[in-house]
């Protein structure tokens, strides 16, 4: 029979009395129950775990090496196990936690949605938020404690005082256009043809207009001076669709439109634009059940993303 299977609560709760009270009489009257009760139980486990837990003298027990080892795992299941017991005793008594999510527009509609729809399924009472907008403010609102947490791209080294970030992947800037675009007919374009249009491009205080501006100096034409700067992805997206400009995109904030054929992805090189995305916390902040959740959401949305991510960040 598998260990799992004969393990029980029981078994926990009388190691850990047992270990706290270095006798097996003084465990006995701590649960409540019979010490031979205590010294079954014990010897099952013993049994259990085929290694001798407790050396017993006159005055009492003391824990083996094993003993040890077992006592300090046992201790963190149970207080798991109670933590978890207590989240949902909340949850269902009908307590409204209330998160507000930070989320770079690269994220927003590929990671942080498909997580929150997930979310809210577990957690249906909970009130969320999630505010779009550049890094630096969205950092600036989580050191306030403004935010909960931000979805986006890693901060400037700067900015990371007192903060934590946890790295998900790397994506890169896509070089994009309307279908029937006479560069989207192409396929291989050199790179001068790229300034005979006007470019979209990221906000200029952002982190990956840096990334933007190095890609273009590599391609020899210098920094492009006929742009539009925005991260509005609506403006964007109707802007291209309506004329002959390129856009420089990161791939997430794009997914769902080349998915859609919405827009077409040109053949042009752009390694050496990628950036880490990842989640950013507070360290000092302890983070509620409701913002453990949410987190392990989001890592299941951007491990799903990864092979997506691939497929369309492969040239034609």
């Amino acid at each position: 029979m598998p260990l799992n299977d004969r393990l029980k609560m029981r078994h926990l709760r009388t190691l850990l009395a047992i270990a706290e009270q270095g006798s097996l009489v003084r465990a006995a009257k701590a649960l409540n129950i019979s010490q031979p009760a205590v010294t079954k139980t014990l010897t099952e486990l013993e049994d259990i775990t085929a290694q001798l837990l407790f050396e017993r003298s006159p005055k009492g027990v003391t824990l083996t090496a094993a003993g040890r080892i077992l006592v300090r795992h046992a201790g963190a299941g149970l207080r798991t196990i109670h933590d978890g017991l207590s989240s949902l005793s909340s949850h269902e008594e009908g307590d409204a936690p209330t998160l507000v999510i930070g989320a770079l527009p690269n994220v927003g509609a590929t990671v942080v949605a498909p997580a929150l729809v997930r979310f809210a399924a577990v957690w249906p009472q909970a009130r969320l938020t999630v505010r779009a907008g550049y890094n630096a403010p969205l950092i600036s609102a989580l050191k306030q404690g403004a935010l909960d947490m931000v979805v986006g791209r890693l901060a400037e080294p700067s900015a990371m005082q007192g903060l934590s970030f946890e790295y998900l992947y790397t994506e890169p800037l896509l070089l994009v256009v309307r279908p029937g675009h006479e560069l989207a007919r192409l396929s291989s374009i050199h790179p001068d043809l790229l300034y005979r249009y006007r470019l979209v491009l990221p906000d200029a205080s952002t982190s990956v207009r840096e990334a933007a501006n190095r890609f273009f100096m590599t391609l020899g034409g210098g920094l492009p001076r006929h742009t539009i700067d925005t991260i509005d992805l609506s403006f964007g997206r109707s802007y291209v669709l309506q004329s002959d400009a390129v856009w420089c995109i990161p791939l997430g904030a794009i997914e769902n439109d080349l998915q859609q054929g919405t827009v077409v992805r040109l053949p042009i090189d752009t390694r050496g634009t990628e950036g880490p995305v990842g989640v950013t916390l507070r360290v000092e902040h302890t983070p509620s059940e409701a913002l453990l959740q949410v987190l392990d959401e989001i890592r299941i949305s951007a491990a799903a993303r990864i092979g997506s991510m691939a497929r369309l960040n492969t040239l034609r």
